[in-house]
């Protein structure tokens, strides 16, 4: 389907066009552009500058760069949410880009919060589950969207601030995101938690396994799958769980549940890994390919992140760009030096998606290397 046909152009979600390091950012279908249009109105009257659409950018590959730009310059990503944002590729698109890019999320309910949980895949539903879920209705619109405003003002203060202090500021927007996701999942859980959920990883291993230091793979995922069954049908479905057990055997190699230097419940770990995972999914099957070099840029920066699972979204989403610049491959084949597995496993795929051939004997050296090891 063309990019510029008319069902194209009515499904493009995103604010595109204005000033470069916009305040906000708003992700959006188009049948809700006239609640877009006063929630833009009302942000701009708060003092934020406002990304919105605009009919001249409607053609070419050069919409998806700009979205891309967009997403990744902005301080606030707000996600509108309704039954047709919440099944658009576009608004996935978006979403999975900001998340990876760790960029401060609104979601914005104009429906009923199950009404549109139902209309979600997993990795949407993941994703959003950290974040506080604004709602806005026609009934009682200036009163919440005045609180969104207020929330979304104090954020980007937050930030600014932040900025003043950047080498705390990853660290504090980290703690942030945990204690917010552990305190959602504790009120917002569809069933009750049980004590296992709130448990550390250490204390859920000593109450299954005993003093046992080591068990089969076999035989732990089958405790595993027993103490969490309600868990992961209700969360993932069969299908996923599957995907993501497979996901959790690689990832259990190394102290799973620790994360800095703290020793977290093992389901809550579970959720992490799994919306990382979903994000990388999305990312990487991107039809809508943010090929700027604005976005280039901040994926080589998410190269350092101290979290793994973002150095190989940004890895691979690098690969997708087709960048093969200099600067691009010296830095993806520093990551070849990278401890962890999955990090490497994404360099060596991206390089050759790439067809670096000066990378050939560092490939070639490390898969020789991997296959003694067994």
């Amino acid at each position: 389907m063309s990019l510029s046909s008319t069902k194209v152009q009515a499904k493009l979600a995103l604010v595109t066009v204005g000033p470069k390091e916009s305040d906000v950012m708003i992700s959006y279908d188009k049948a809700d552009k006239d609640m877009v249009l006063k929630l833009q109105g009302n942000l701009k009257s708060s003092g934020l500058t406002v990304w919105m659409d605009s009919q001249d950018i409607m053609t070419g590959a050069d919409v998806f760069t700009k979205i891309g730009q967009a997403v990744v310059e902005c301080k606030v990503f707000i996600f509108v949410m309704s039954s047709a944002s919440v099944q658009s590729k576009l608004c996935q698109d978006q979403l999975a880009l900001a998340y990876v890019s760790k960029k401060s999320i609104f979601p914005v309910a104009l429906e009923s919060r199950d009404e549109l949980l139902n209309g979600m895949d997993n990795g949407m539903r993941l994703q959003l589950a950290g974040f506080p879920w604004y709602s806005l209705t026609v009934n009682n619109f200036k009163s919440e969207v005045k609180e969104l405003c207020s929330s979304v003002a104090e954020d980007i203060e937050k930030q600014n601030e932040e900025d003043e202090q950047s080498e705390q500021s990853q660290k504090t927007q980290e703690s942030k995101f945990r204690k917010t996701m552990l305190k959602t999942y504790k009120e917002e859980s569809a069933y009750k938690a049980a004590k296992m959920h709130l448990e550390d990883g250490n204390a859920y291993w000593l109450n299954t396994f005993g003093a046992v230091t080591q068990i089969p793979w076999t035989k732990f995922k089958e405790k595993l799958l027993t103490s969490f069954k309600d868990d992961f049908k209700q969360t993932f479905g069969d299908e996923d769980t599957e995907w993501l057990i497979k996901i959790l055997h690689r990832e259990l190699e190394v102290d799973f549940c620790t994360s800095d230097d703290m020793v977290q419940p093992l389901w809550l770990r579970i959720q992490e890994q799994a919306r990382e995972s979903y994000a990388m999914r999305e990312v990487f099957k991107m039809d809508s390919l943010f090929k700027s070099a604005t976005v280039v840029d901040a994926l080589r920066d998410l190269l350092t992140d101290k979290d793994v699972n973002v150095q190989a979204v940004a890895i691979i989403s690098l690969a997708r760009t087709g960048s093969n610049d200099n600067e691009t491959v010296h830095d993806i084949m520093k990551c070849l030096n990278i401890k962890d597995r999955v990090v490497r496993e994404a360099a060596c795929l991206a390089l050759g998606h790439l067809k670096v051939e000066d990378a050939i004997d560092r490939l070639v050296d490390l898969w020789v290397v991997y296959y003694r090891s067994f």
